[in-house]
C-alpha cells in the first residue's frame, strides 16, 4: 500500500517539543484518538500511555520519530589521547582558550607566560585575534591545524575530564543550562526541548530536565542540581 506520509517528512508522526508531535501521515489519525489534543497538523500528547501509543504506531507500520530517538542518533566525542607539551609563541591580540564547564560560558582564557604557552598535543583550543571571528584549532608537534567548529567541539567535549560536571542554576520558572558551547547538531536539539533564556536554556518540568539530561550526557556531561 502506498504511505500517505507527506513527501519529504523524516517520520510519519514528528516530536516536535517534548509530547508535541506533527501528524505527517492522516492515516494515523484514528490511533490518536483519546491520546490527547489536536489542532490541525499538531497533536499534544495528554495521557500517560505515551510508550502504549507509539508501539500501537509501530505495529501498524508508521515510523516515528521522537526527540528521544534525535539524542540517540547524536554523535558521541571521540576520547583522544594527549600528546606531549608543546611551547607556542602568541601575541599580544591573541586569545586560545580551553573547553570548561566551570568557567561562565564555557572557555578559559590561557594566559601566556612572557609571550608561550604549553599545551599538550591534540589540545583543541578556541583561537581568536582581536575582534576577528572565532576559530578553532588543534595543538600538533608542529603548531596547530584549523578545524571546522563542530568537529573541533565534539573533540574538545572528548578530552574533558570524566566525570564532568555542570550545574543547573535556579529560575523563577524551572531550572537553567547554563550558556555553553554546544555541536550545532546537540544545539538543534536541545531548542527542541528546552526553552530560551537569557542565561542559557531553561526547563520547566521534568520531562524536560530528563531529555536534557541524557542530551549531555551523550557529550560526557553529568547534570546537577542547583546549589542550595
Amino acid at each position: 500500500m502506498t504511505s500517505r506520509r507527506r513527501p519529504g517528512a523524516p517520520a510519519d508522526f514528528e516530536e516536535i517539543r517534548p509530547n508535541l508531535f506533527l501528524i505527517h501521515n492522516p492515516a494515523l489519525g484514528p490511533v490518536l484518538r483519546g491520546e490527547g489534543e489536536r489542532d490541525g497538523f499538531h497533536f499534544r500528547l495528554t495521557s500517560w500511555r505515551r510508550e502504549g501509543l507509539l508501539g500501537r504506531l509501530a505495529n501498524r507500520g508508521f515510523v516515528t520519530l521522537t526527540i528521544a530517538d534525535r539524542i540517540a542518533a547524536l554523535p558521541t566525542p571521540p576520547i583522544t589521547t594527549l600528546g606531549s607539551l608543546h611551547r607556542l609563541s602568541i601575541g599580544p591580540k591573541q586569545q586560545l582558550a580551553l573547553l570548561d564547564l566551570a568557567v561562565p560560558g564555557g572557555w578559559r582564557l590561557v594566559s601566556p607566560v612572557n609571550g608561550v604557552v604549553e599545551l599538550p598535543v591534540g589540545r583543541i583550543v578556541r583561537y581568536r585575534r582581536g575582534r576577528g571571528p572565532v576559530e578553532y584549532l588543534r595543538i600538533t608537534a608542529g603548531g596547530w591545524q584549523y578545524l571546522p567548529a563542530d568537529d573541533a567541539l565534539l573533540h574538545a567535549y572528548g578530552q574533558l575530564p570524566r566525570p564532568s560536571l555542570l550545574r543547573l542554576v535556579s529560575a523563577d520558572a524551572g531550572v537553567v543550562v547554563p550558556t555553553l558551547p554546544l555541536p550545532t547538531a546537540y544545539r538543534q536539539v536541545l531548542g527542541q526541548i528546552a526553552h530560551p533564556h537569557p542565561t542559557g536554556w531553561l526547563l520547566t518540568n521534568d520531562t524536560e530536565r530528563a531529555l536534557a539530561s541524557t542530551l549531555l550526557a551523550k557529550l560526557g556531561v553529568t547534570v546537577v542540581a542547583p546549589a542550595g
